[in-house]
């Protein structure tokens, strides 16, 4: 398991383009990824779903790995 607070750095949040980003690197692992901020929890293999979280810069989203291959 590993369990990471990730801070945004970005000027303007989480975009759709850092979203997809993130969606894609994440979907290359078999482990399930969640993710979490500003109270929600998604599926951060989904691109659309990590977008919903609505982080805007500095907000700590909150990202748990568990399975296989989380090391």
């Amino acid at each position: 398991m590993v369990d990471a607070l990730i801070r945004v750095a970005a000027r303007w949040g989480l975009d759709a383009d850092g979203a997809a980003e993130f969606a894609v690197a994440a979907a290359t692992f078999s482990s399930n990824v969640v993710c979490a901020a500003n109270g929600r929890y998604v599926n951060g293999k989904d691109a659309m779903s990590v977008m919903s979280l609505r982080a805007r810069r500095d907000t700590p989203v909150h990202t748990l790995v568990t399975g296989p291959d989380d090391q």
